[in-house]
């Protein structure tokens, strides 16, 4: 039997013998994390609704799905009267057993239903919780010429120079589709649905406080910053664009004046001697992937509260599994 969503549906299906489901339970989402209610139970299914902080939810059965942290014993999620599934992991504690208390929702509830396409990053990404690159946290970082696997796309995500649209991955977070060699294949992949503004969830129902914490990026000791497309605008006659972050590294090209220019992330090179101003320290790489003084442009990165590290010079590298610790090759 497939549910439709509804405990009135589930107390007529009861009432003509075809199903003998157990009453619903109320829970609420757990306080500050915000929830996505899926599709399928499984983390990369799209999304069919987005809960606010602390909203009740009606729990109406339970089903097997993405096992949650690692914890053989974590894979319960929960259907709620929206038809669409959260983990007990995102509800405040319950002081009973879901798999007892509840129905279980039958096989077809454990089906997968999730699109998979092939991308590359043309530039350094970052790979993010949630479809926004100033408030979601990052969840790697993904060198530029690496392929990655996709499961859907969102064109209501935050604007990345004039895109707005962002895909998910099979890592479970998304990148920004400007960041790509193409543009998202709509006609092979499924819209995400809703995504609003999720965070990694460090609290656990308390049955399971046994549970490590989800996952972070390791950090250098040298804090790795944000990183994705910006655009700014030459400020000199020309700003010569080097292949090394020094006024003696070849010049591989030259932007004129009033040019706009997409950069990627910045690197500190120091001061080139005492007297220099910090506007010489620092240096842009382009999407043209050479590198331009930030005294060549009108604007700068920090006036406008971007920092962009260039983790690829002389801090931890990219990697083509996106591992911040891993070897740039």
């Amino acid at each position: 039997m497939k549910f439709f969503g509804s405990y009135a549906v589930v107390l007529f299906l009861v009432a003509r013998g075809q199903a003998a489901f157990k009453p619903p339970i109320n829970n609420t989402v757990e306080y500050a994390v915000e929830t996505e209610c899926k599709t399928c139970p499984y983390s990369l299914c799209t999304n069919k609704k987005f809960y606010e902080y602390d909203t009740q939810v009606t729990l109406v059965c339970w089903t097997s799905g993405t096992v949650i942290d690692g914890d053989s014993n974590a894979s319960t999620w929960l259907r709620t009267t929206d038809d669409c599934y959260v983990t007990q992991y995102d509800l405040t504690d319950y002081a009973g057993e879901y798999e007892t208390d509840l129905s279980f929702c039958g096989p077809e509830s454990t089906e997968e239903h999730i699109t998979y396409d092939s991308a590359r990053t043309k530039y350094n990404t970052e790979c993010n919780i949630c479809d926004n690159n100033s408030n979601c946290e990052v969840i790697k970082y993904i060198k530029y010429g690496t392929d990655i696997t996709v499961t859907c796309w969102t064109d209501e995500g935050a604007l990345v120079i004039d895109d707005s649209t962002w895909l998910k991955t099979t890592d479970n977070c998304y990148v920004a589709q400007i960041g790509l060699e193409d543009p998202a294949d709509k006609s092979v992949l499924d819209n995400c649905g809703p995504v609003g503004f999720v965070q990694v969830n460090y609290t656990y129902p308390e049955k399971v406080k046994q549970r490590s914490p989800s996952p972070v990026p390791v950090k250098d000791e040298k804090e790795l910053e944000k990183r994705y497309l910006l655009n700014i605008t030459v400020g000199e006659d020309y700003a010569a664009c080097h292949s090394c972050a020094n006024t003696t590294c070849e010049v591989e090209r030259r932007y004129p004046f009033n040019h706009e220019v997409i950069v990627q992330c910045y690197l500190d090179a120091g001061l080139p001697s005492p007297n220099s101003t910090y506007e010489e320290a620092y240096w842009y790489l382009t999407t043209d992937f050479c590198y331009v003084r930030e005294l060549d442009f009108w604007e700068s990165l920090f006036d406008r509260e971007y920092f962009l590290k260039d983790v690829t010079q002389n801090q931890v590298p990219f990697d083509n599994g996106g591992n911040p610790n891993g070897d740039d090759e």
